[in-house]
């Protein structure tokens, strides 16, 4: 199986470019999907969803996009990460193991990212935490206590 790498992206209007981009780095147009939207999502709403999925506090314009491309080898990650840095990606993922036409759904890639930061949450190791002691304050008695 091949892997994939997304990146968001502040506005629909750097899809042009980034698309000559990525053909000029070398990929098919059918090795690359853009995830354009016609209806209108509020910035709130974009800012809300991908805070939720990520954690972080970036504000998202009222027209960012996603973008997916198939890479099969080392070569293929960083012509898009050069690709995505240069045209500023806000934040960018690898997905390994995914099928390429499985990616064609934002919302089962959504999915996978959510279940993928899930799983590395419940993974992580147990922490434990021990205060810092003085050890007893107290004499301890062991029988009966006489006063001596």
């Amino acid at each position: 199986m091949a892997a994939i790498i997304t990146g968001l992206f502040r506005s629909q209007r750097q899809s042009r470019k980034i698309s000559e981009d990525l053909e000029n780095a070398g990929f098919r147009d059918d090795e690359f999907i853009m995830y354009l939207h016609d209806d209108h999502i509020s910035k709130e709403i974009k800012t809300s969803i991908w805070q939720s999925f990520f954690k972080d506090n970036t504000k998202l314009d009222d027209d960012s996009f996603v973008v997916s491309v198939k890479v099969n080898d080392a070569e293929c990650r960083e012509k898009v990460k050069k690709v995505f840095s240069d045209n500023e990606a806000i934040h960018q993922n690898l997905i390994e193991n995914i099928k390429f036409k499985d990616a064609h759904s934002l919302r089962y890639l959504k999915r996978i990212v959510s279940l993928r930061a899930k799983s590395e949450i419940y993974s992580s190791p147990e922490i434990r935490h021990r205060g810092q002691t003085r050890g007893m304050n107290a004499e301890v008695f062991f029988g009966k206590n006489n006063g001596n």
